[in-house]
Formats: structure tokens, C-alpha cells, sequence
């Protein structure tokens, strides 16, 4: 709504002159301060006395002075405004107008003309006559003087650092008593260059960035000389001014707030790709949505390996902790990738001959199997193997035959083929994978395995800061009740809010913590989305 306001005053001739100025949005306030868009000079008026603003399709005056102030002639606290109304307020005029074309609301502003100058000058602003036989001009000068002195010069001589705004965070000491490193320039503002000279970072600075972020200082978020000394602005709204909407701008959902604005958590996947021996995608899906299902071609459930009362391992029966196989790294923010060999392989055995249980074929390698057991075989049933003294097929010293070797190969090819099938198809590969029986000399396919390491791979999160010892792994991740491997076990926001809450402390459970927008989210992009 676009104001009109008229300011009519007499020229030393008695005749009336008037400038207009035009306020492009309401309110317009008026009192005795000197940040009022009428500037009162009346000492009854109060420093923010009234204000007129546009309101239920029509133009109000308001007041919270007991008095009121007078509109037609009557006291008023709260009046609808129409052309031909007159408001006083002590010896000022407002008169309400008819708008001209451009404007919905228009008024003109004036003094009285028997307005009595007792009450258009505070009592405070008397002149002084001097003091001490100084006239004010002298008495300026001394007191500006003494501002140097005290304020500039002495401290100067006696202060080391005096103009120093707080202590140099412990990441600059280095470089903390070189104030010409960042300050290039004296009294004025640290220029980004200053910090890319020592800082390398990749910024924001794609074509929509951008046009949404426009020209970001680096000393927007991250501020010096403060105490405690933390290099990152933690407010909440150095983040939430800008996304509590971004729908209009990059079709974002809006974030101001953890606990009251924030969408559902997203998710980084790991999806096979359609011909073998390619690198695999990376999809970011909604948690909740259907499609947030893990598919790294695995067979595993959790609740399987979780139960209370243990399973039956080759050694024994074993009650199986998360943490004996999911191990943080030295950090710990992350889990170590789980591996056969190192998590699986003392409960799931490769073994292959019930008489000699400590052999055993490799893992991942289908061909590597079938060629470990060919070798096998063949040693056994050519003698180079003590223990199958049973299939001797030559005698000491004598050399076997073209026919008998081929006849061994043949041998061991054969009965290595049916131990394969038995491994591949009944009680070790196809038990954790997904085996298909194919053509060629190797006949079987198994299913790569791809496990998703970083389902956050934008956020910072530590498991070492949630080791509380209070809650439990299942607690978060529900993995006793996972019955697949497609099973996404990241909760949900509602989990998270259980302890974390506003950045805004107020308004908070005793037992939320405050959760500002950088606790989790940085701002400086990272290419961590290409993962293997």
C-alpha cells in the first residue's frame, strides 16, 4: 500500500510551501523519537506516541498512550481513518486527504498556527552560557580532546592490542598478533580474499546458488575475536532466514527449525546398475516413501542374528552383540564396512570336505571356487596329498600315462563340480546370495554385493557423541525386528526429536537438546555423492 505524506510549514514571508514524500508500506509511526516517521517536536507526545496502518482493508490510527490522541475533536485509542478526518496530537496537525493517483492513503502534516513554543523545545537543549569563563566552543574542544586522550592515545601507549575486539581463535594463533593478514585493509571489513589466501574450499557457487545465495562473506558465518571462541556463527537464523522457503526458488521443502519446520529425512542409496561390471548409482530417497528399500542384493536378517538367546555356530552356541560386527572407525562418526571375512566367516565356513575341515574355497570369486577345487582334487588323487593315500592312481617313481592324466583331470574337474554345486546352490553361497545357474565351464552367477556406507552423506553425525551409554543401538535402528536385508534401518525424524529439539531452547523439553541448523548441515559442498 503506497502512503502519501504532505509536510506544510510557513517560509519567512507567512506563505505556505509543502514537499511531499511517499512511503511505499505502512506503518506510519509517530512520536518524539527521532526513528518515527512523523518526528514530533512537542514534549507531551510520547517516543512512539500513535502509529496509521492499513488493516481489515481500511486505515486505522492506534495508540497505546492513555490520553489517546484526538481524532474530530474526540479522544480515540484505536479510529478508522477516511478523508476529511483531522487528528491532533499536542500542536501537530494531521489532516486524512484524498489520494492522488498512485497512492492509496494520503494525509499533510503542520504545526498550529498558535502553536506556543513552551511545549516545541525540551528542556535539556537550553543553551549554555559557558562555564568557568569558557565558552561552549572551548568546552567542545576539551571535551574532545580528553575522548582522544583517554579513548586513543593512551591506551595506545599502555595497551598491547587495545584495538583488538577479542581473543584470536586457537585455529589463527599463528598468525594471531598479524592483524594486517586479515584486516587488508585498516577499520575496514575482512574481504574473502584475505581467507582463501590460507583457505582452500569449494563455495556454493553453481548458477542457482547464486541466484538464491547471491554474494556470501565468508565472516557471514564465521565470526572472530568472540568468546567462547567458536569459529561458526551457531545462530539459528543465519540458516533459517533464507530456507524457511525455498519452494519459489529451487522447489525445496522449507526448513527453520528442527523440531517445528523440517521435511522427513532423505536418504543416499546405493541401486545396481543395469549391466553388470558398471558403477553403481546413487539414489536419494524419501525414508518414508515406498521406493526407500536398501538393494544391495544381499540375503540377511537382522532378527535372525539378534535373538535373545543366542544361535548355533560351528563353535557353539553365541549371542551376537551389533557391536561384533559393526565397528566405528577410528573417529568415530562412521561404521567400518562389515566383511566376510573379518565378520562372517567364523559362523558362515567355506569349508568343502568333512575330512579335512580347515580348507576352504575363496569368497566372491566364482571361478576362483571352481578352480580351487579342481586343484584340490586333482593333488589328492595325483598323490601330492599325504592324506588321500586311498586314490593313488601311479606308483612311487613311475610316471602316469597321457590317458591317466587326462582321466585324472577329468576326475577331479567332475568331482569338483558336484562340491561347487552343493556350495553355490544348497548350503553356503545361495544361503547370504542371490545364485543363478548359467552356461559355460563355470555355470553359476552370484550377484554382486554393494552395502550402503553413507546413508547421509551431507550431514554431520557422529555414533562416537551417541554413545551415551542411555540408549541402545536397537533403540535407533529397530534391528531385532528386521526380518531383510531391503530393510532401511535409519530412523525416522520422530526418533531424532526424541532428543533433539529447537534451536530455540525455550521451547524445549528438560530433556531435548538444542538443535541448531549447523549441527548438522554444513555449507561448504563436498563432492561426497560419488562414493564407491
Amino acid at each position: 500500500m503506497a502512503y502519501l505524506i504532505r509536510f506544510i510549514s510557513k517560509n519567512a514571508a507567512g506563505s505556505s510551501e509543502h514537499h511531499d514524500r511517499r512511503l511505499e508500506s505502512g506503518p506510519i509511526t509517530i512520536g518524539r523519537s527521532t526513528d518515527q516517521v512523523l518526528h514530533l517536536k512537542d514534549r507531551r507526545a510520547r517516543l512512539q506516541h500513535a502509529a496509521i496502518e492499513s488493516r481489515n482493508s481500511a486505515v486505522h490510527i492506534t495508540t497505546s498512550a492513555l490520553a489517546g490522541v484526538t481524532v474530530n475533536g474526540k479522544s480515540e485509542r484505536d479510529a478508522r481513518l477516511s478523508p476529511g478526518d483531522t487528528i491532533e496530537v499536542g500542536a501537530n496537525i494531521i489532516r486524512v486527504i484524498d489520494p492522488p493517483d498512485g497512492f492509496e492513503f494520503a494525509i499533510t502534516f503542520e504545526l498550529r498556527d498558535d502553536a506556543d513554543g513552551e511545549y516545541l523545545a525540551s528542556k535539556w537543549s537550553t543553551p549554555a552560557t559557558g562555564l568557568g569563563g569558557f565558552s561552549k566552543r572551548k568546552i567542545a574542544w576539551l571535551v574532545v580532546a580528553a575522548v582522544l586522550l583517554l579513548g586513543f592515545i593512551v591506551p595506545q601507549l599502555f595497551m598491547q592490542n587495545f584495538l583488538q575486539a577479542g581473543p584470536v581463535h586457537s585455529a589463527h594463533l599463528s598468525i594471531g598478533d598479524d592483524c594486517a593478514s586479515c584486516h587488508v585493509t585498516a577499520f575496514q571489513r575482512v574481504p574473502d580474499s584475505a581467507c582463501v589466501n590460507c583457505h582452500t574450499v569449494q563455495r556454493h557457487t553453481g548458477p542457482d546458488q547464486v541466484s538464491v545465495l547471491g554474494v556470501t562473506r565468508c565472516a557471514s558465518c564465521h565470526l572472530e575475536h568472540n568468546e567462547p571462541q567458536q569459529l561458526v556463527n551457531q545462530h539459528q537464523g543465519l540458516c533459517a532466514d533464507c530456507h524457511v522457503d525455498l519452494s519459489s526458488t529451487s522447489g525445496l521443502q522449507g526448513a527453520s527449525d528442527f523440531l517445528d519446520q523440517h521435511p522427513n529425512f532423505r536418504v543416499s542409496l546405493k541401486r545396481p546398475p543395469a549391466i553388470d561390471d558398471q558403477p553403481w548409482n546413487i539414489e536419494h530417497v524419501e525414508l518414508a516413501a515406498t521406493s526407500a528399500h536398501d538393494q544391495s542384493n544381499l540375503k540377511f536378517k537382522h532378527s535372525v542374528h539378534l535373538l535373545a538367546e543366542g544361535i548355533v555356530t560351528p563353535e557353539g552356541k553365541r549371542v551376537i552383540e551389533c557391536t561384533g560386527c559393526h565397528t566405528p572407525d577410528p573417529g568415530g562418526a562412521r561404521m567400518q564396512p562389515v566383511s566376510m571375512d573379518q565378520h562372517c566367516s567364523s559362523c558362515h565356513t567355506l569349508a568343502f570336505d568333512a575330512d579335512d575341515p580347515s580348507r576352504t574355497v575363496p569368497h566372491g570369486d566364482a571361478p576362483a571356487v571352481v578352480q580351487t577345487l579342481i586343484e584340490y582334487y586333482s593333488a589328492r588323487l595325483l598323490d601330492s596329498d599325504p592324506k588321500a593315500s586311498s586314490q593313488r592312481l601311479r606308483r612311487p617313481g613311475e610316471a602316469l600315462s597321457r590317458e591317466d592324466r587326462d582321466r585324472v583331470a577329468a576326475e577331479a574337474r567332475a568331482q569338483a563340480l558336484r562340491i561347487a554345486e552343493d556350495l553355490f546352490e544348497r548350503r553356503a553361497c545361495v544361503t547370504c546370495h542371490t545364485v543363478t545357474k548359467t552356461g559355460g565351464d563355470i555355470p553359476w552367477h552370484v550377484e554382486p554385493v554393494q552395502l550402503t556406507q553413507e546413508f547421509f552423506p551431507h550431514a554431520n553425525f557422529s555414533h562416537a557423541a551417541h554413545a551415551t551409554g542411555v540408549s541402545s543401538c536397537d533403540d535407533c535402528h529397530n534391528a531385532s525386528n528386521s526380518d531383510a536385508a531391503t530393510d532401511v534401518l535409519i530412523p525416522d525424524i520422530g526418533v531424532c526429536r526424541d532428543c533433539h529439539g529447537s534451536g530455540d531452547s525455550r521451547r524445549n523439553a528438560n530433556s531435548q537438546v538444542p538443535s541448531t541448523c549447523v549441527m548438522c548441515h554444513g555449507f561448504h559442498s563436498e563432492a561426497r555423492d560419488a562414493y564407491p
